[in-house]
């Protein structure tokens, strides 16, 4: 069915881009929002069809255009045409949703556990309540325990009592449709980041794994700023950032790294 190709480019796209081709997912109808680019539409939902409905090669065609390879850099004459940026005369910035947060962190901390597939993990400690709900413990689970380190598609979510992490970082109410994430940037979240004890045993352990293998401070923070934010860092950087690691330790510099822009947004 076309509709159905249509429905399911959409919303590969706005997965990529933040926004879909038309900004209503969910309704394709007359209550509907009109696509801003039919003709690419069209195109997307035929190449799907054409393909045999693999995602792999939309996923593919999408990201090697140039529309996905634009800079996010702002354009002040193309702002005061489009300031909504609806017709894509740059790439949207946007911010990694909760879940890629979280398996990225524990990637580069060298803990993630890429096993595919079996039984979701409970990453809590559940008792009986006084009523129906049970009591969800989420702050004393054991940081350690290898379910930790399950990818966030294993995550057992409980519907009505979400991971206040997750939920910190816009990640939707399970119990609840949601077409579209909302994408806030809150002083809760900077806190999550920096305290949350999930970051901070993973610093402790990305911290670790340098120091094995670097033993100059100056080299430990190159090697952090390679593995969290893919780039060497400045003199400038390496200077302050030196000094701070020999003032609080490299797993507190790896924390707040992690926490930085450039390693929460993506350009």
């Amino acid at each position: 069915n076309v509709l159905a190709r249509r429905a399911i480019v959409n919303r590969l796209w706005q997965h990529h881009f933040g926004r879909g081709l038309v900004d209503t997912p969910n309704d394709f109808g007359m209550m509907g929002d009109m696509p801003s680019h039919p003709e690419l539409l069209d195109r997307l939902a035929l190449e799907l069809g054409r393909s045999g409905g693999s995602l792999k090669h939309l996923h593919r065609l999408i990201v090697t255009s140039a529309v996905y390879r634009q800079s996010s850099r702002h354009d002040d004459r193309y702002a005061e045409i489009d300031a909504d940026n609806k017709y894509l005369w740059r790439m949207n910035r946007s911010r990694l949703d909760a879940e890629s947060l979280r398996d990225a962190v524990l990637q580069i901390a060298g803990t993630l556990d890429a096993k595919m597939g079996g039984p979701s993990v409970r990453q809590f400690i559940q008792s009986p309540g006084v009523h129906v709900t049970p009591v969800v413990d989420y702050v004393n689970f054991d940081v350690d325990d290898p379910a930790n380190c399950r990818r966030s598609v294993y995550r057992f979510v409980f519907r009505t009592l979400p991971d206040p992490f997750i939920d910190a970082l816009d990640c939707p109410d399970a119990s609840q449709l949601t077409p579209v994430r909302g994408e806030s940037v809150t002083a809760l979240q900077a806190l999550a980041t920096l305290n949350d004890k999930l970051i901070i045993r993973q610093s402790e352990h990305l911290a670790e794994r340098i120091s094995r293998s670097e033993a100059d401070v100056q080299r430990q923070v190159a090697s952090a700023f390679r593995q969290i934010l893919g780039r060497a860092p400045t003199g400038r950087e390496t200077q302050v950032v030196s000094a701070y690691v020999e003032k609080h330790g490299l797993a507190n510099a790896c924390r707040f790294l992690w926490n930085s822009n450039e390693f929460m947004f993506v350009d």
